[in-house]
């Protein structure tokens, strides 16, 4: 970590936190994760990695490189100077219908670049969300179910939060019961409030996404040809769809480290160092690579809901 100096913190979690630097050499931002070296360090992290790694496009943050400190893994990515859209929600109370499909439009652009790299990913996930609040109701089965079509339950809960304001399933009277959450997600028990303007093309496609049978729930390639999509779509993304069906070797080069290297490093990093383990622990991290999941199940048996989802990206 030499060559990078750190500015500030930017987030933290179960897992590890994040932080600010600046590049010593260019004088460039970067976020950098940093998760404590030793048992932390699984195969879910090396498969977040190896997966972040392999991905290239505009609306996903690209990953740089993977280093070791005497006590944590670090990530390094490309910084993302706008903040996080939850954040940006949280301060406007909701978005108006174009800045909504705005996002939208990127949002549904970067899930679809990763279905349609799902082949040279480290084993597939099986789908690309996995908070809780988003989660698509055959997900919370044990059944067998498609990662991609659970994947737009999860774009549509986002949808509806920069419309809205607030989640489609919580109970307004008891948001943090998550069992009340989960029945109104099997049962599709949502509604948009009266003092919320969204057009009927918008209600439309709300309506397509939040079908509890995934085999008649629209699919993201159907969702780019609706016409409350098609409003105002950026003549980038239009671009953007041509050059992922043109791609070639050379342009998905991810990173100056090879496989191997960054394998090997984080293989390293589930050793823990005699300083690490001096420090008990580490007092310098204490956070996650997920969204908060804080008092999620308090309410639930584990043997009630399949929390496998995973993360590939970052929107």
């Amino acid at each position: 970590m030499e060559r990078y100096e750190i500015v500030r913190d930017i987030g933290s979690g179960n897992f590890g936190v994040a932080k600010l630097v600046r590049d010593k050499w260019t004088g460039e931002l970067y976020a950098v994760k940093f998760i404590e070296r030793g048992n932390k360090i699984d195969e879910h992290v090396q498969r977040e990695i190896m997966n972040h790694r392999s991905l290239k496009h505009p609306n996903i943050i690209r990953f740089k490189e993977v280093l070791l400190t005497p006590t944590h893994l670090a990530i390094v990515m490309e910084y993302a100077a706008g903040g996080e859209l939850f954040e940006r929600i949280c301060t406007a109370g909701r978005f108006s219908e174009d800045e909504a499909r705005f996002f939208f439009q990127q949002l549904i652009s970067g899930v679809s670049y990763c279905h349609s790299m799902s082949s040279v990913l480290h084993s597939q996930p099986k789908s690309a969300v996995g908070t809780p609040a988003y989660i698509a109701p055959e997900v919370l089965t044990r059944k067998q179910y498609d990662g991609k079509i659970a994947d737009v339950w999860s774009c549509g809960v986002t949808l509806y939060v920069m419309l809205v304001g607030a989640y489609p399933f919580e109970d307004p009277d008891d948001p943090r019961n998550f069992r009340k959450t989960i029945n109104r997600i099997f049962s599709v028990q949502y509604s948009i409030p009266s003092y919320v303007r969204v057009s009927l093309d918008c209600r439309h496609l709300l309506s397509r996404i939040f079908v509890a049978n995934p085999e008649k729930r629209i699919t993201i390639p159907e969702i780019k040809k609706h016409p409350w999509f098609l409003k105002n779509l950026p003549v980038e993304l239009l671009e953007q769809e041509e050059a992922s069906t043109q791609r070639n070797d050379e342009d998905q080069k991810p990173s100056h480290q090879s496989m191997e290297e960054v394998l090997a490093i984080i293989q390293e990093a589930r050793k823990v160092t005699e300083v690490a383990a001096a420090r008990g622990g580490g007092h310098f991290v204490a956070g996650s690579m997920d969204l908060d999941d804080a008092d999620l199940d308090a309410d639930i048996d584990d043997g009630e809901i399949d929390s496998s989802g995973e993360f590939v990206c970052t929107l």
